[in-house]
């Protein structure tokens, strides 16, 4: 689909069980308990697993990329898809199948970058939880482009690239967001060399986002 800035439809996984009603559990949100009240043995679920491979800048019908907010430094440039902090910034993937695990590869602009997941579970049953992770203390980020622009490249030690692994329960929707360490830099010339008001307050400036390569979702698939 199209990448925007910021969707005007509610596109993302959500958070939260659409039939909550607070303090109160669901009969699906009791699974546990009553299992384990009844005693009844569980039989062990078997599938195979097939990989959806995604690839920047993610042109896909069932991809929705949102860079985030119009001027904060989100983009779409040689390494990926550069998102806004969260929440701003996000892609969200649509399977028919369930996903049951995903993984991004991407490079931070400020090492270490961080990764959240939110999904939405096909059954509604993690009352206290909802299905959200993250990882952070990703290690390698790209060059930033002045830098590129005076020579130094993919040689410099901290260059390189980062993955996160997720194992999410069977899910219908995955949303991503990311970012990188909020660090202080120092503009020396913000006459000819403005920053955008957004992301830099006079000669300070900050460059906290996560550029996202590759997307592989893991959907479940029963053994004939």
């Amino acid at each position: 689909m199209p990448i925007t800035y910021l969707s005007s439809e509610d596109v993302r996984a959500p958070t939260r069980n659409p039939r909550r009603i607070p303090g109160r559990m669901t009969e699906d949100e009791l699974e546990v308990l009553k299992l384990y009240r009844s005693g009844v043995e569980q039989k062990v679920e078997r599938y195979i697993v097939e990989v959806h491979e995604y690839w920047a800048p993610f042109n896909y019908p069932n991809v929705i990329v949102e860079l985030g907010r119009e001027g904060s430094g989100a983009e779409v440039n040689t390494d990926g898809v550069e998102l806004d902090i969260p929440p701003f910034g996000a892609i969200t993937i649509i399977e028919d199948e369930p996903i049951v695990n995903v993984t991004v590869i991407g490079s931070a602009c400020v090492a270490p970058g961080y990764i959240l997941l939110y999904a939405e579970p096909i059954e509604w049953k993690y009352p206290r939880t909802g299905v959200k992770m993250r990882i952070d203390g990703l290690w390698g980020e790209h060059i930033l482009g002045d830098l590129w622009r005076a020579g130094v490249d993919e040689g410099f030690r901290r260059a390189g690239l980062s993955s996160a692994h997720f194992e999410i329960p069977p899910s219908k929707k995955i949303t991503i967001m990311a970012g990188s360490s909020m660090e202080v830099d120092w503009n020396p010339d913000p006459i000819g060399h403005p920053q955008n008001p957004k992301v830099s307050h006079r000669n300070l400036w900050n460059d906290p986002h996560y550029c996202i390569r590759i997307i592989r979702v893991g959907v479940k698939k029963s053994i004939p």
